[in-house]
Parts: C-alpha cells; structure tokens; sequence
C-alpha cells in the first residue's frame, strides 16, 4: 500500500538517494525538505516526490520524479496535497515549467495554465533555478491560482 504524506528531517537521507538516481538536483534539499510531499510504498521506500520552491507568496514545483509503480491517480493525489501543503503556507499561486507538452492537459486538469515565461515573478524570474529550468527547449510555464480554489 502506498502512503503520501509531507517529508521530514527523516527522510533527508532516502530522498537524496531517490532524487540522484532520477539525476534530479540536491542543492538546498536540506533546507527545503519539509517543502516535499512523498509517496512511498510500505516496506520498498520513496516511489514518489514532488516539491515547492518559494519565491514570496508564490511557489515554483520542483523535483517530480514518480517511479514506474505510481498510478495516474496517485499522481493527481500527490498534486492535490501539494496544492494544499501551498495553501496552507499562505502561498497564491504554485507555477511549475514542463517541456513535455503531452502532460499539459494534465496539468489544466489540475487547474494549471500556460503563461508566458515573463509573467513569472519577479523574484523567481531572477533565480538560477528558474533560469536553468526555463532554458530547456520547448518549455511552458504554468501557473495555479491558489486563491479562492476550495482545498
């Protein structure tokens, strides 16, 4: 049975595991590890994680990596936690960058909508993630408005 839930301190060490296999960045993880929804698998660990960046009152996704096991609606549960660990911080909008164009009408599933990259802001358009991540070719912003949406 799978469990999702918000990381902790605990879990700095499996994630970092799961994360470098994915070839997905560590920096700051540390710092930002209780900004981290986790799916993991009774007895088998992390299958799942997903995490938020802040930038003021908006939050930037990070690190998706979903293992092989994770079923389309456990995906759509680890977004919907996510949009509530957000809200529950105070956060207005959460904005993720995909270049898979294939998931966008996913993601407008989950109430996310292409912007142009220059709508981002300020802060976040001023930060080497968001520079490196918006530099992959073929790359949609898009943005959740958090504000008004019941949880």
């Amino acid at each position: 049975m799978k469990v999702l839930r918000s990381a902790t301190q605990d879990d700095l060490w499996a994630l970092q595991v799961f994360l470098r296999r994915a070839n997905i960045s560590i920096v700051d993880l540390e710092d930002k590890i209780e900004d981290f929804i986790i799916l993991e698998e009774e007895n088998e660990g992390i299958c799942g994680t997903i995490g938020i960046e802040e930038y003021g009152n908006a939050g930037l996704l990070r690190s998706l990596v979903i293992g092989p096991s994770v079923k389309q609606f456990q995906l759509l549960q680890m977004f919907e936690h996510t949009q509530q660990h957000a809200r529950k911080k105070g956060l207005e909008q959460l904005y993720l960058v995909t270049n898979k164009n294939n998931f966008i009408e996913f993601f407008e599933l989950l109430n996310f909508y292409p912007q142009p990259i220059h709508t981002a802001p300020q802060t976040m358009l001023a930060s080497d993630f968001f520079q490196e991540i918006t530099q992959q070719e073929g790359c949609t912003l898009m943005v959740c408005e958090l504000r008004g949406q019941t949880p």
